[in-house]
């Protein structure tokens, strides 16, 4: 797979969630899809980690294995994004 097959993917799990919850923030999707990982740190707050040097393969296997992805859409619609990339 190349890296725009791998991003490609992304993109999908992105619109659609882009069309089924048009009032969701940019930065809301990207954070509730795992695109932008994160952790809790010591104080509670939430950190976003840069993944500047993540491979997109890594990013959408991330992403098709969170929850709230797996709960906004079907495992079929999950599986069909990562037949289309393999």
């Amino acid at each position: 797979m190349t890296r725009q097959e791998y991003n490609r993917g992304i993109l999908s799990i992105l619109s659609k969630m882009v069309e089924e919850y048009p009032d969701l923030r940019f930065g809301q999707i990207l954070i509730n899809t795992d695109a932008l990982p994160g952790t809790i740190d010591y104080y509670g707050q939430f950190k976003v980690s840069d993944p500047f040097y993540e491979e997109p393969n890594k990013t959408l296997e991330r992403m098709s294995n969170n929850k709230n992805v797996e709960i906004l859409f079907n495992k079929q619609y999950i599986e069909s994004i990562l037949y289309e990339v393999n």
